[in-house]
């Protein structure tokens, strides 16, 4: 079991990494920037969760670190 979830983190990674793209492609479509910026917020808040989760699966697979 402990297999398919650290499967599942980098699929998670992925996911959050393509959210932040699809946000950004998004922002600069608005022309307002107040949206834009909350839509470039948002993005990079995914881009910082998905290095998380990316950081997380390499000192789990790291034996030094456990």
């Amino acid at each position: 079991m402990e297999e398919l979830q650290s499967n599942s983190v980098p699929s998670e990674s992925g996911h959050y990494k393509e959210m932040a793209s699809k946000l950004r492609e998004l922002a600069r479509q608005f022309r307002f920037s107040g949206a834009r910026q909350e839509l470039l917020d948002l993005a990079a808040r995914y881009e910082r969760r998905a290095d998380g989760l990316n950081a997380a699966t390499a000192a789990s697979s790291d034996p030094d670190h456990r």
